[in-house]
């Protein structure tokens, strides 16, 4: 196969890297975050097959249409909030995703900033850095009997759900679009997100980035939290009202929040930063090592399969 595919945002993992290599392809990337102009003239110059997506901020028409031979736009990882799927499927363009690869390093990340929030790990161990020794200062909780609430029930949520079962935390989930099946096991289907909201006593997001979840989570949703309750999103910044969550949070309306995503990423002076009831990650939930492989992999085989007139190993058409 003689073709060019252009990583934007960085280079693939190793492993698919590899695999398009062997297959007889030219793999050219960009750094991470690229402005569009240099896509554009990136895209023009090499004219290549295939888009592969990992840190940008939008891949959009101009982008695409910049390559008379573009036939496929593949998201490294999940989510297509990125990528404007309108624009692609009017240029005859396909997008996939690699759905599932990165699933299980989501759910156990979400599961360890719950861990860490309400075993109140970040404050105990500024109190050791700064000399202080006071376990009448420690504010840690059981999970076990604890309620958690997911909103959006795919896969990540699933997974998470399983996870916690064993340490004895009752779980709930709102999501209109999970089938019945995916709530046996002993989750409670949430019969509305106010519901569910009002009653856990964590709250987790897994829910994609679109029209009807930007915001979801609001002001007035967080009001009808409790105010011992956390708020945990390893899913998009945007789902969340940034300015809502902060207000909450530096009011003590809520007990804390563990984020690893932001509505402007990488963040600029970001008042969340200041804020001891939260403890933040750099959007790194789904990029363990050993999901970044498993992304790579899926990706690169994925890509090749389409570009060879093959079906792809998993139906990872991204849903508009």
């Amino acid at each position: 196969m003689t073709t060019t595919i252009v990583t934007v945002g960085g280079r693939m993992a190793a492993e698919g890297l590899a695999m398009l290599e062997s297959a007889g392809v030219q793999c050219i990337s960009t750094e991470p975050y690229p402005g569009k102009e240099e896509v554009v003239a990136l895209v023009e110059q090499h004219q290549p097959a295939a888009l592969v997506v990992r840190l940008v901020e939008l891949i959009d028409r101009d982008m695409m249409a910049a390559s008379r031979n573009l036939r496929i736009v593949a998201k490294h990882g999940v989510g297509t909030n990125d990528i404007d799927v309108a624009a692609a499927s009017a240029l005859g363009i396909t997008v996939i995703m690699a759905t599932g690869a990165n699933a299980h390093s989501v759910a156990e990340h979400a599961l360890g900033l719950i861990l860490a929030l309400t075993k109140d790990f970040l404050r105990q161990d500024g109190h050791i850095r700064n000399g202080l020794w006071d376990k009448r200062l420690y504010a840690g909780r059981e999970l076990r009997g604890q309620k958690l609430g997911l909103v959006g029930f795919g896969l990540i949520g699933q997974i998470l759900a399983r996870m916690v079962a064993p340490i004895g935390m009752q779980v709930s989930a709102y999501d209109p679009f999970a089938p019945e099946e995916a709530f046996a096991g002993g989750v409670e289907r949430a019969t509305s997100l106010n519901a569910l909201l009002a009653e856990s006593d964590v709250v987790s997001l897994h829910c994609p980035l679109t029209d009807s979840t930007r915001g979801l989570i609001g002001a007035r949703e967080i009001a009808l939290m409790k105010p011992t309750a956390y708020l945990v999103n390893t899913a998009r910044g945007e789902v969340v009202d940034e300015p809502a969550l902060i207000a909450a949070l530096h009011a003590g309306r809520i007990a804390g929040a563990g984020l690893d995503s932001f509505a402007e990423e990488p963040p600029v002076a970001n008042p969340l930063w200041q804020l001891p009831n939260v403890i933040l990650t750099p959007h790194v939930a789904g990029v363990t090592e050993d999901a970044r492989r498993a992304v790579s992999i899926m990706t690169a085989t994925n890509v090749l399969a389409f570009l060879r007139g093959e079906p792809l190993a998993r139906n990872l058409h991204a849903r508009v």
